[in-house]
C-alpha cells in the first residue's frame, strides 16, 4: 500500500468514526493493520462476540481478555451461556496450534505499519493461497530452527539410521509403535 494511499485511508477510518460509520472505520483500520484500534472500536460499540473472533483470528494473546469481557456481558443475560465461553488461558487442549498463532502474532506485528509499494504486488501475488500457518511453518523450516523433535531433517536422519542397522545386521525386523496413553 502506498504512503499516501495509507495517509488516506487513515484519515478515512477518522472521519468514518466520528460519523459513526464503523462498519467503514472498521475495514479502514483492519487494511491498515490497526489491529488493536479495530478491536478497541469493537469493544466501544458493544460488538463484543466480533472482537473475540477477531482476537481469535488475529491476536490471539488477546483471546483471554476479550472472553473475560463477553463472559461478564453475556452473564447479564444467559449465566449458562456466560459459562460456556471457553477461554484459552483455561482450556488449551480446545485452541488448537495455539503456539503457533502466538508466534505468527509477534511475527506478524513487527511488519504491521510497513506498506509495501504497489509496484512489488506482481512479488507477492503467488502467496494468496497460503495460511499464515502455513506461512509460518514454512520459514521455521527454511531458518533451519529447531523443530520439537530436533532438527528439520531428524525423521528423515532416523529413517537412514534404522536402515542402515537393519543392513548391518540382517535384520527385517519391524518397528513396534507404543501409545503411551494406552498404558495403565
Amino acid at each position: 500500500m502506498a504512503r499516501s494511499l495509507a495517509e488516506g485511508i487513515s484519515q478515512l477510518a477518522s472521519l468514518a468514526k466520528e460519523q459513526g460509520k464503523n462498519n467503514v472505520a472498521f475495514l479502514c483500520l483492519f487494511m491498515l493493520g490497526k489491529l488493536e484500534e479495530y478491536m478497541q472500536m469493537l469493544l466501544e460499540s458493544n460488538r463484543i462476540p466480533e472482537a473475540a473472533l477477531m482476537a481469535r483470528s488475529y491476536l490471539p494473546s488477546k483471546v483471554s481478555e476479550i472472553v473475560a469481557i463477553w463472559r461478564k456481558d453475556l452473564h447479564k443475560v444467559s449465566p449458562k451461556a456466560a459459562e460456556s465461553l471457553a477461554d484459552l488461558e483455561e482450556y488449551r487442549n480446545l485452541f488448537e496450534d495455539l503456539q503457533v498463532a502466538l508466534s505468527i502474532e509477534s511475527r506478524v506485528a513487527e511488519m504491521r505499519g510497513v506498506y509495501t509499494p504497489a509496484q512489488e504486488y506482481a512479488n507477492h501475488d503467488d502467496r494468496s493461497h497460503h495460511t499464515l500457518a502455513e506461512a509460518f511453518r514454512t520459514i521455521q523450516v527454511d531458518d533451519e530452527e529447531p523443530l520439537e523433535n530436533g532438527d528439520a531433517h531428524h525423521e528423515y536422519n532416523e529413517e537412514q539410521n534404522a536402515e542402515e542397522h537393519n543392513g548391518e545386521e540382517g535384520s527385517q525386523e519391524e518397528a513396534v509403535v507404543v501409545d503411551a496413553r494406552d498404558q495403565s
